[in-house]
């Protein structure tokens, strides 16, 4: 009977094959083409398959070598990192870039109980104009600095 000797190992381990799957499956329709000429499916085939090899040698990984067990899940923390990041799909349409470069950053730094609001409050004005000075004038992206369409 195997044993696992590293629980957050397996953990990574199946997380990083369920992906590599994903990718494969939902690129399967695309044309792969050669390594001389690459077609669509190219790039995400060969990433998918590399996530499933690391998932195997993780796995082997968990099986052989002794590790931390799982620790339990942060769910404030995940909760909000996976609301800032629809914060972001919302707001950048709607509110601009300014606003959005704003508020991202500190529902993020919520999400961390080491994190000090002055600081977010201070890194999220920096982040903010800092993105509009590269991205609206240095690069001449189109997007919107203060709304929407």
């Amino acid at each position: 009977m195997v044993r696992v000797r590293s629980p957050q190992d397996l953990g990574t381990a199946i997380l990083l094959f369920v992906i590599g799957v994903g990718g494969i499956w939902f690129g399967r329709e695309y044309e792969m083409g050669t390594a001389g000429e690459m077609g669509p499916g190219y790039m995400p085939m060969l990433l998918s398959g590399g996530l499933i090899v690391f998932a195997g040698v993780i796995a082997f990984r968990a099986m052989t070598i002794d590790g931390p067990p799982l620790s339990p899940t942060r769910w404030r923390a995940l909760v909000l990192i996976l609301f800032s990041i629809l914060c972001f799909a919302i707001l950048i349409r709607t509110a601009g870039l300014l606003v959005t470069a704003f508020v991202v950053p500190i529902v993020a730094a919520a999400a961390s109980s080491e994190s000090r609001r002055l600081e977010a409050v201070a890194l999220s004005a920096f982040l903010a104009v800092f993105c509009v000075l590269v991205f609206v004038y240095g690069l001449g992206q189109a997007i919107p600095v203060f709304g929407g369409d």
